[in-house]
């Protein structure tokens, strides 16, 4: 194989495969980023077995092949290089990156024992149009709330879905609950489908230089495709909680301010927290108050009040700062609500005005 390509469009492509690839002792060639170079078109490919990913390149091919080599040394090597134009060319087990600066010779591994890439086939399932944006949006805005533990895989996932048109994404751990709907100009649907949240950093990062991806789902995987571009992860076969049967019809107390001053108090109050990571938060309508406190007794404690406007019921409650903090990080609007629907009841954050993210909280115990 030969080739040449500018270290741009190496690097990028490069950079991505290394995050799916992984050590595998068994299968070592699973720790390499594949190159495949002919005359109709050349890619890198990577997989883990449970996300893998192709990536087209703007390549000139002089001599077509195919060469896997570990990521890591090839990300770094490419990383590093000062050339902006870079020959390719292997040899035997390794591959020579030259320019005009250098060369580094890589050793390769066997590329026979890479797999086949798995992929959801044109014609194939259910395929739906959607912009690229906005199906990136809708996994960061939620992936975060799923479940870090394997012991339930449908609570690890992000559930997508397209109901008449209209986008919905959402997860949850049991604790919290993170939503987000999003219309879009075509009143398609497509069944829901679990998307392991591990693998949500993979897919957004293909969506980020294209307009259109079109997301096919197929028998036990999902393949979304973007700029020439392949990214495929295996679903999970199980049903999602229902959700929605959980989020609160009605409100007794409810708060509005700015994000930009909620996020500062609860940044600054986080310093103080307990191991449980708890706050107490305050409304009192009458005396204009809204409030958050936290004590450590191993640091101190502290109070921060925040401008807003109230209405409801006077209430106090505790909850994990952190699970606010991680929904304060995806809120676009300057405003927010915050809806307390009782004591011991769900809280519910909402951007202002309501853009279709909607997260759920459970309190804790004193």
């Amino acid at each position: 194989m030969k080739l040449e390509i500018l270290k741009e469009h190496l690097e990028a492509a490069v950079s991505a495969a290394a995050r799916v690839s992984n050590k595998n002792l068994s299968l070592p060639v699973l720790g390499c980023v594949v190159i495949a170079a002919s005359q109709e078109r050349t890619v890198v490919r990577a997989t883990n077995l449970d996300v893998s990913i192709e990536i087209t390149l703007k390549a000139k091919v002089i001599e077509e092949g195919m060469v896997a080599v570990p990521a890591a040394i090839l990300s770094q090597t490419v990383s590093t290089a000062t050339d902006q134009k870079i020959t390719l060319h292997t040899s035997g087990n390794t591959l020579a990156m030259t320019g005009m600066h250098g060369e580094a010779t890589l050793k390769t591994v066997d590329v026979t024992d890479f797999p086949t890439l798995p992929y959801v086939k044109e014609g194939e399932g259910v395929s739906v149009m959607i912009p690229a944006r906005e199906l990136a949006r809708a996994l960061k805005s939620v992936s975060f709330a799923a479940s870090s533990s394997g012991m339930r895989p449908e609570l690890a996932s992000v559930y997508l879905s397209l109901e008449e048109g209209v986008l919905i994404a959402a997860a949850t751990d049991s604790f919290r609950l993170a939503e987000i709907k999003i219309p879009m100009k075509a009143r398609v649907s497509a069944d829901p489908v679990l998307i392991p949240a591990r693998n949500v950093g993979d897919i957004v990062r293909l969506l980020t230089d294209t307009d259109i991806a079109e997301l096919r789902i197929g028998e036990n995987q999902a393949t979304i495709v973007a700029g020439g571009n392949y990214v495929t992860s295996r679903t999970v076969d199980s049903s999602f909680p229902d959700y929605r049967a959980i989020i609160p019809k009605e409100y007794g107390s409810q708060v509005t301010a700015l994000t930009e001053d909620v996020s500062r108090a609860f940044r600054k109050v986080s310093v103080f927290t307990d191991a449980y990571n708890q706050v107490e938060l305050a409304v009192d309508p009458e005396q204009k108050n809204f409030s958050i406190k936290a004590q450590n007794s191993a640091v101190g404690e502290t109070h921060e009040a925040i401008d807003a406007a109230l209405q409801g019921d006077t209430v106090t409650m505790y909850f994990n700062i952190r699970y606010i903090l991680d929904a304060l990080g995806v809120i676009t609007t300057d405003s927010l609500t915050f809806k307390i629907a009782g004591p011991g009841k769900p809280m519910v954050i909402e951007e202002q005005p309501h853009s279709g993210f909607t997260y759920l909280v459970m309190p804790m115990n004193k």
